[in-house]
């Protein structure tokens, strides 16, 4: 009889220990790890993209354009001018998580030529900005419209406004299109649907098994260290509210964030002119290469479209 109570104890103490070691990776680890994206550093950069370090590097003009935010979080970033008079518009470009605006520059070059002005600013968390943690949009997304009101006061000549963001960024995008329709067009490149998939698909690649209790508890914790709600980090509810001409762009094998999140962020979508580009073949980082000439014109014309200057009343009708 001894050993049949034994057996069980020993049990309960195995499964005990098992749950502490991996409630305190959670909390130590994992909580961390999706808020505390890794940074480019300008040495990296200077490494490996010398010609992206500024963009006078890629011959074009700019200045030095930072901002605080309202948590005293200071974001670096670069106002760019189009050389042509007068210019069509500023597009907003945001990139994905760990990068930085530096590899936003060669887009940068192809909308200046092409008339746009452009801002480019590192996220907070990532780049040289301020920062310890990524939320995802949750902030990110009155950031974008803190930009905007700084931009009217020190550049007033450059709206109107559009946006353009990949991945992290995009998810950005459109959150911030919801709420601020300054805003008058914007493409997403491969967003994100909501923050709790998108953290569970993450857990499943790296872990090879599906279980879905490990990143919901580490998103508990990251919400507490980070002060921000997960639930409301959602770019396909956010859709609901966006009646301004969007682009979602996404590739059908994106490695990442399945091409189906980006459908449904589309499917959601308020505005009558909205656009689905899928590019079979394209991953999370290939879009550009796979999409060739074809995706370039399509950007091209959506811009010309829904931000150049004569074009005010191809805006209004979405609203």
């Amino acid at each position: 009889m001894r050993k049949l109570f034994i057996i069980p104890a020993c049990l309960i103490i195995l499964l005990a220990s098992a749950w502490y070691i991996i409630e305190k990776n959670i909390k130590n680890y994992w909580a961390y790890s999706a808020i505390r994206p890794a940074r480019v550093t300008k040495e990296q950069l200077i490494a490996g993209h010398p010609d992206m370090v500024d963009p006078s590097k890629m011959g074009m003009r700019y200045s030095d354009f930072n901002i605080t935010v309202e948590d005293t979080i200071l974001l670096k970033g670069w106002f760019i001018s189009t050389s042509k008079k007068p210019a069509r518009g500023t597009v907003i470009l945001l990139h994905g998580i760990s990068s930085c605006k530096n590899m936003m520059l060669p887009l940068a070059k192809e909308l200046t030529n092409q008339g746009y002005n452009c801002i480019c600013y590192d996220s907070r968390a990532n780049g040289e900005s301020g920062g310890l943690n990524c939320t995802f949009g949750y902030y990110e997304k009155n950031d974008v419209s803190r930009y905007i009101d700084s931009a009217i006061v020190r550049y007033p000549h450059s709206a109107p406004y559009g946006i353009m963001g990949h991945s992290l960024g995009a998810a950005v995008a459109l959150q911030a299109m919801a709420i601020d329709k300054r805003i008058v067009c914007g493409i997403a490149e491969s967003p994100f649907a909501d923050l709790k998939n998108t953290l569970r698909d993450y857990f499943e690649r790296m872990a090879h098994i599906k279980l879905d209790f490990i990143p919901d508890r580490a998103l508990e914790y990251s919400e507490k260290i980070a002060g921000f709600s997960a639930d409301s980090v959602s770019p396909a509810l956010a859709a609901k509210n966006i009646t301004q001409p969007v682009m979602i762009i996404h590739g059908l094998s994106d490695e990442h964030i399945n091409s189906k999140y980006g459908k449904l962020d589309f499917d959601n979508i308020a505005s009558v002119h909205k656009f689905w580009y899928p590019i079979a073949g394209g991953t999370h980082t290939n879009l550009a290469e796979v999409g060739g000439k074809k995706l370039d014109d399509k950007i091209k014309s959506f811009l010309s479209t829904y931000l150049g200057e004569d074009n005010s009343k191809n805006r209004t009708k979405s609203y």
